[in-house]
């Protein structure tokens, strides 16, 4: 629309008065959900006066393509912008201003063009239902004040389990008795298995107002929900990860259980962590944010010191006493007579006993495959020549395989180094364990895992009394509860070259005792019985073990007394040509309170990129080290062929 300004300016000319009237012209900002930042179109004459949070159509790349207005504003025609196209079409409104402000703040803090923000808040879903359809896009129209208990008031509590079950119930109480007038709410879980075990609980609550999003959801499904979602009939999310990014304004209370997983952190795309994106938007709305969990990470544990989160501990919930939960032993594999099997005395006694009563038992090891492959003449083991990791051994199908970039081949018949034939199974997977039971025990066992059989394993799990899987395995069971559970390669948790090993140790095994009966066992198995962290872990001492890794992370400096953020930089060609080029990049960066470590060669997790450098950034101070990679960032994508990817707080270094 344009428009004359009534106020005029005098300019005089030799000695007569010259009137000038200033034209304006209205401008809007436009992100597409593509990796883009925000494009500057003009508005057409008949354009209504909320602009802000529409949807739009507008020409881009020789054609028109959906999107959504930012911002709008008035210019003068003087400032001669110039190739300004103009928007084709205005729809409904889609984003409220805090779900702007909330696409906003996941676009700057995870160093992500905006346009990637908005197709990860289901942009292209909404433009389905409200273009192509034309359904009127109702913000949270169901309930448009909060509840008393949640006007205008953020705040955030963290709330220690002493099970899964607690943490439910606690979730349940909150939700259906302390707070039943509760208007626009999301509540997350790690993983979709465990969308089952809070759905009917919601539903006896909420009714029709519940909807459940999740990765696993069919297309039309996926849309059939965020159209229910949009036009307010549900206003009560369950779901995983995605779930926190819904469209729904006015929320007035936000929960995610298992706050520690890891499976709330994005891998690819935009690289949110959910649990921190569900403080942020519970911020953004003014609402409350309930994180739970049987072992909190270190970062939440802080926050609580620091003030940031509250603690919560209902008088009602009695803390589960250590004697009332399953015992945790530790099982020495240097024990004399261990040496030709895997599995230890101690537990092949166990599960005899397991078996003789009809009961379940839990055989855990991480380590897919047989075994790896070793020459027992010069020690090498099998390595995958691009990724320089071991090979695993597929005794059933004679092959190695790399699980990192996938490849596999038939097993040599002589050494790659020293060229002789004493090459034998080197170390235990998952099925040389199965093979090691049923010769022993005489039973028939079931392995669970993608390699084995499908994920819908109930009944299979049902009808066995072992079996045999990973840990993340252990993750996707439900309901399932055995007599004893052995995890195997234990050092093999505590040893992994990451600042967080000990505290994924910890969590870990806590999760393992969910799954186990009440009078259940827990077998570790371990190389190093007198580790500090198998101690905590066996004697369920959370506050000495967060007390201790507070004093280690703070000595090393380490999340959360500081921030990371992790570049990997994938070319297809030799990274050698390029290493001048980031090096001269690097020193370019102001490093007053910074460091940075790198660039390094690591293996590549793409297939279709054959190399990858790392670059390690770390400052206590956050502005700091946003600031500064944005500008690495900026100088890192005139990389000729390079693709660039920041991961901001990692989890995996």
């Amino acid at each position: 629309m344009v428009y004359k300004n009534i106020t005029c300016f005098e300019q005089r000319l030799s000695t007569k008065p010259y009137i000038f009237y200033l034209i304006y012209m209205m401008y809007a900002d436009v992100v597409f959900p593509f990796k883009l930042s925000p494009l500057t179109y003009k508005v057409p004459e008949d354009a209504p006066d909320n602009l802000k949070g529409r949807i739009v159509k507008a020409p881009l790349m020789g054609k028109g393509h959906y999107g959504l207005i930012v911002s709008a504003r008035n210019e003068s025609l003087l400032e001669k912008k110039k190739n300004i196209k103009m928007i084709q079409e205005i729809h409904h409104h889609f984003a409220s201003e805090s779900t702007l402000s909330f696409m906003k703040w996941l676009s700057d803090y995870y160093l992500s063009p905006m346009g990637i923000a908005l197709k990860s808040i289901f942009f292209e879903e909404a433009v389905n239902i409200c273009v192509k359809h034309d359904v009127s896009c109702i913000e949270s129209q169901r309930g448009t004040k909060k509840v008393a208990n949640f006007q205008h008031s953020y705040k955030s509590f963290l709330y220690h389990a002493p099970s899964i079950s607690h943490e439910y119930y606690l979730l349940d109480e909150v939700l259906n008795r302390t707070y039943p007038d509760i208007h626009g709410a999301v509540i997350l879980v790690p993983e979709v298995s465990q969308i089952e075990n809070l759905h009917d609980m919601l539903k006896n609550i909420f009714g029709e107002r519940l909807c459940v999003i999740h990765s696993k959801l069919t297309k039309n499904k996926r849309l059939e929900t965020i159209k229910q979602i949009i036009t307010g009939q549900s206003d009560i999310i369950l779901g995983t990860r995605s779930a926190i990014l819904v469209p729904i304004s006015n929320i007035s209370f936000i929960a995610v259980t298992s706050e520690h997983s890891t499976s709330y952190k994005g891998e690819e795309g935009l690289r949110y962590n959910a649990r921190d994106a569900a403080v942020m938007r519970g911020f953004i709305e003014k609402s409350h944010v309930f994180l739970s969990s049987v072992c909190p990470s270190v970062e939440s544990i802080y926050n609580v010191k620091t003030g940031k989160y509250s603690p919560t501990a209902p008088s009602h919930i009695a803390p589960q006493k250590v004697e009332n939960r399953p015992k945790i032993k530790i099982i020495d594999s240097r024990l004399k007579g261990q040496k030709t099997m895997t599995i230890s005395r101690d537990v092949i006694k166990q599960a005899r006993d397991i078996a003789s009563k009809g009961g379940r038992f839990l055989f855990i090891i991480n380590t897919r495959g047989y075994s790896l492959i070793r020459c027992e003449d010069c020690g090498h083991i099998a390595q995958c020549n691009k990724c320089n990791i071991p090979l695993v051994f597929y005794k059933n199908r004679n092959i190695v395989k790399c699980h990192y970039c996938g490849f596999e081949q038939t097993i040599h018949e002589s050494c790659e180094e020293c060229k002789g034939f004493n090459i034998k199974p080197f170390g235990a997977g998952i099925e040389k364990i199965k093979e090691e039971i049923e010769d022993v025990l005489k039973i028939k066992t079931i392995t669970l895992g993608k390699d084995y059989m499908p994920w819908v394993i109930d009944k299979d799990i049902d009808a066995a009394s072992f079996a045999i899987g990973t840990s993340y395995t252990a993750k996707k069971l439900r309901d399932e509860k055995f007599d004893a559970i052995a995890l195997f390669n234990t050092d093999w948790l505590f040893t992994r070259p990451d600042f967080r090993a000990y505290e994924r140790t910890f969590q870990e095994i806590t999760m393992l005792t969910n799954i186990l009966k009440p009078d259940g066992s827990l077998y570790l198995q371990t190389w190093y019985p007198k580790k500090r962290i198998l101690r905590f872990i066996k004697n369920y001492d959370f506050k000495t073990f967060y007390e201790y890794e507070l004093l280690q992370r703070k000595i090393l400096d380490y999340p959360p007394f500081s921030r990371i953020i992790l570049f990997n930089i994938f070319m297809k060609k030799n990274a050698e040509r390029s290493l001048h080029d980031i090096d001269e990049i690097i020193n370019n960066i102001d490093k007053q309170g910074l460091e940075i470590l790198g660039p390094v060669d690591i293996a590549s997790p793409l297939k279709s990129y054959k190399y990858c450098l790392q670059i390690f950034m770390k400052s206590k101070d956050r502005k700091i080290l946003h600031s500064q990679a944005e500008r690495l960032l900026i100088e890192l994508k005139k990389i000729k062929g390079a693709k660039i990817n920041a991961d901001v707080d990692p989890l995996k270094i």
